[in-house]
């Protein structure tokens, strides 16, 4: 960005009350947001302080603004004419371009190396170190994240499920009759607000529109380029469960992560957070779809599997609790079982925990798990061992391992024999497999 400022697009960043610094949002991002400003977070600034501290914001945005809509889009231009009839603020309002721009950078940062030059005009090659504008890379991308998907809100304000926008565009990657559903989730289960004590929407002044209240609450939560595509499927979240979940928004990557969430509604959602009780923040904040296991196993079951669990797994546990036939299976095996995959159980499928405990005694089930982490490549294990994993295979393994023969007077002998099954898969996948 060492290139002079150009004199165009003066106001499109800058509308979304300084979203690479200090956007509005939950004190739990304060520290992110005065780490961007370039404040120490626990120093209070006085009112001239403020002032001055909020100039000095405007115009390092406007600055950026006029990079981004000069010397950045040309490089932009000559990479992808479809751009050349586009302005700054259309191609800002996209999120499919944005995030289509964002990867180019992220896959040819070299073509925009004459931009990245600190104050001195040195090269810049991280995206935590500032440019010469004192914003850095990082900055600067959570800057275009949040205006886009403000422009974004705006533009649709009150017409949220209206998806013919995208459905009309033969080229849009969102997922119109997902997003249908999404919105269809919303309305028919998603009245009422928030259980008693869980953090709610907050009122918000009148002279804000619906769009921009919603824009408040998830800003501060908008801060990865893999979230601009998932812009249109947020539009459809109520305000009131974004605040809920805070921080756990991030857990969830894909709009289908967003529609299995909306699928227990909002009854089913206050029910899991009164299960979990005192550990509802955790769960919301490791994984909300959680609360879909939790809702239900129930109160009793939830329980047995907490006591018997959550000592070992930690914050794992909640995964175990982003389905239902894994509950399902464990629902039937008794604790001292299930307590001997504590430590692949949330990386287990439903099959897999069948087999271990139809096949094997159960104080070989853990060397097992060991062993075929030990042995196996991570993706392999959960490939075979995981969801869906391969059930044929993970079957097979159980079946050969309680064949071992053991010396009765060495306790660890199981684990030491074990290896040899995985090794032999592990030299020849194609012909282990044919001799099963």
């Amino acid at each position: 960005m060492a290139a002079k400022p150009s004199a165009k697009s003066k106001s499109s960043a800058r509308s979304t009350a300084t979203p690479g610094g200090r956007p509005a949002g939950k004190a739990g991002a304060t520290h992110k947001r005065a780490a961007a400003s370039g404040r120490d977070p626990a120093t209070p600034e006085s009112d001239g302080g403020a002032a001055a501290r909020s100039a000095e914001q405007a115009r390092e945005i406007h600055t950026i603004n006029e990079q981004l809509g000069g010397p950045v889009l040309d490089i932009y231009r000559t990479l992808l004419p479809n751009l050349n009839s586009l302005t700054y603020t259309d191609i800002l309002a996209s999120p499919e371009l944005v995030n289509g721009c964002l990867l180019i950078f992220e896959k040819q940062r070299a073509l925009f190396a004459t931009l990245l030059k600190d104050k001195d005009g040195q090269p810049v090659t991280t995206d935590d170190a500032p440019l010469w504008c004192g914003r850095s890379v990082e900055d600067v991308r959570v800057l275009v994240i949040r205006t886009t998907a403000k422009k974004y809100f705006r533009t649709h304000g009150d017409r949220f499920k209206d998806v013919s926008e995208h459905a009309k565009r033969a080229d849009s990657k969102v997922n119109v009759s997902l997003l249908e559903r999404l919105f269809d989730a919303v309305s028919r289960m998603w009245s009422g607000g928030p259980s008693t004590g869980a953090r709610g929407a907050k009122p918000a002044a009148n002279r804000h529109s619906g769009a921009d209240r919603f824009y408040d609450t998830i800003a501060p939560l908008l801060r990865h380029r893999w979230q601009v595509p998932l812009i249109p499927y947020y539009a459809a979240l109520p305000r009131s469960l974004i605040q809920e979940l805070d921080e756990g928004l991030l857990s969830m990557r894909r709009p289908e992560d967003l529609e299995f969430l909306l699928s227990i509604g909002r009854s089913n959602f206050n029910e899991a957070q009164q299960i979990a009780g005192d550990l509802a923040q955790e769960m919301l904040k490791t994984d909300p779809r959680a609360t879909v296991g939790v809702s239900h196993a129930g109160t009793v079951e939830y329980e047995r599997l907490l006591n018997g669990l959550y000592h070992t797994m930690g914050a794992r546990f909640w995964k175990v609790f982003t389905g239902t036939e894994l509950l399902d299976s464990l629902q039937h095996k008794t604790t001292a079982d299930i307590v001997e995959m504590a430590s692949h159980l949330d990386r287990m499928s439903p099959s897999t925990v069948d087999y271990l405990i139809a096949h094997l005694q159960r104080p070989q089930i853990a060397p097992f798990l060991r062993v075929a982490e030990q042995v196996l490549p991570a993706a392999e294990f959960d490939a075979i061992f995981g969801v869906p994993g391969d059930q044929r295979l993970a079957k097979v393994f159980a079946e050969k391992a309680a064949t071992i023969r053991l010396d009765p007077s060495d306790p660890d002998d199981f684990e030491k024999r074990l290896p040899f099954i995985f090794q032999a898969y592990k030299s020849s996948p194609g012909d282990f497999a044919k001799k099963l």
